[in-house]
């Protein structure tokens, strides 16, 4: 299968909410509302606002069987946020808000040096191909070009591939919090 890395089309959405799910945690595509959740807070705002920041891996048929989504500026995607996912999130229960609005206290002590976020899932048949380093790469010059001056993910800590693959792309850990990691990367 050939695959090349171009920027985030319209016409993409599908195809990546459909990655999204298909990696996501089982608990998190258990049912209807786990899997809308689950777009509202990894894949929607992204798409919807930030898609100059974003690319997708696509195959010879130029379907999306991978991605890089990236909000280049924490105040910007939070205020995109707030305004449009997470009043759907409140809808799916206050747990859910509560929850969704304290993942930005994570990178707020970090967004002065690392404004951008990102989030990347491949499906299982292109992983270790080094395509998740493609992408990676296409959206580092992305942010180096528009002057952004480092990124910022939070990982689980027993996803030790994952780990791997950030600090192979110069993440370094910035906070170690129960089950999971925050990194940050400087460009």
């Amino acid at each position: 299968m050939q695959i090349r890395i171009r920027p985030l089309c319209e016409t993409d959405i599908p195809a990546v909410e459909h990655i999204c799910l298909m990696t996501a945690a089982p608990a998190r595509r258990k049912n209807t509302r786990e899997q809308e959740n689950t777009l509202l807070l990894y894949n929607r705002c992204y798409t919807r606002t930030e898609r100059d920041f974003c690319f997708v891996a696509a195959d010879e048929t130029d379907c999306a069987r991978g991605y890089i989504l990236c909000a280049p500026d924490l105040a910007r995607y939070r205020a995109a946020f707030a305004e449009r996912e997470l009043k759907e999130i409140r809808k799916l229960g206050l747990f859910r808000a509560l929850n969704a609005r304290g993942s930005f206290k994570l990178q707020a002590p970090f967004a002065k040096e690392y404004p951008a976020h990102l989030h990347i899932d491949l499906l299982p048949e292109i992983q270790s191909r080094g395509i998740g380093s493609q992408l990676m790469q296409a959206l580092k010059e992305k942010l180096t070009e528009s002057g952004v001056p480092g990124v910022f993910l939070c990982v689980s800590s027993d996803n030790t591939r994952a780990v791997a693959f950030y600090k192979k792309h110069g993440f370094a850990v910035l906070r170690t919090l129960p089950g999971g990691l925050c990194m940050g990367c400087k460009l």
